[in-house]
């Protein structure tokens, strides 16, 4: 791994992975144009693990919140209390519902998708699919609820929309940030929403690839630094971007250039 790709991987992970423009679709055709790759598993977990500090970091005050409200929760149900829940309570209950069908089409469609990741005209055509859902975004749902408005089963149909970024190409961000939108949440609580969501879905992703390491493998060195902090970094402009544009209304601006680099990928590479 070269200084150059390092940097260049970090860079490419910390925007793609929170920006609605695919981060597995932007990795099938970065090897493809540039003949880089990923790297051993170990480095890709490094990544990640970038990218998930940077929403730790930026969402900090909810999720000490939403930490003490899990204690809570947990207490609640151990002393099997009926009393009505607080809103960071009800928040833990909905992201960890709103997580079971992700995990669920992870596990049971992973492998099916694994090879199109090599398959650059469904890239192509994943990218297009991100993009009408993004145009679409500003058309659906009455777009003024919050969190506490939310039902289990609106929280289980994000989780659905989530899934749908196991296929390269599907933004994970961007069809969460639809699905929110779908189900009656406002732009400012439905990206708040899909930020949170990423944490159990990015830190499961990581602990996935963890477990598959090799530790002979393992190697630290300067790149590998130079390619979190790059990632890190990246994450942190990237999540600041996007709540920018959602609270305007500008999520489409995403979808002319997913358009665009679904045409380029399908008719030139």
């Amino acid at each position: 791994m070269t200084v150059f790709e390092g940097i260049f991987l970090g860079l490419t992970q910390g925007l793609t992975e929170f920006l609605p423009v695919s981060s597995s679709g932007h990795l099938a055709i970065m090897s493809k144009l540039f003949g880089i790759q990923e790297g051993n598993i170990f480095y890709s977990v490094m990544l990640h693990f970038s990218t998930l500090i940077a929403v730790l970091i930026y969402f900090r005050k909810d999720i000490i919140r939403l930490f003490f409200s899990l204690l809570s929760l947990i207490r609640k149900i151990a002393k099997m209390q009926n009393s009505k829940l607080a809103l960071y309570e009800r928040m833990v209950l909905l992201l960890l519902i709103a997580t079971i069908p992700t995990v669920v089409i992870g596990l049971l469609f992973s492998d099916q998708f694994e090879f199109l990741y090599t398959d650059l005209r469904f890239v192509g055509f994943a990218l297009i699919i991100t993009g009408t859902l993004l145009l679409l975004s500003e058309k659906i749902g009455k777009r003024n609820l919050d969190l506490s408005n939310i039902s289990f089963p609106k929280a289980i149909l994000i989780g659905l929309f989530q899934g749908l970024a196991i296929a390269p190409g599907i933004s994970r961000s961007g069809s969460t940030i639809v699905g929110a939108l779908f189900v009656g949440l406002n732009r400012e609580e439905a990206a708040r929403f899909s930020f949170l969501l990423s944490i159990p879905a990015i830190s499961g992703a990581a602990l996935l690839e963890m477990l598959s390491i090799n530790t002979a493998n393992v190697v630290l060195n300067a790149n590998l630094f130079l390619g979190m902090l790059t990632a890190f970094t990246a994450g942190m402009l990237s999540i600041g971007i996007l709540m920018n544009l959602i609270r305007k209304g500008k999520l489409y601006y995403f979808s002319i250039y997913v358009f665009a680099l679904g045409l380029f990928t399908i008719f030139f590479l």
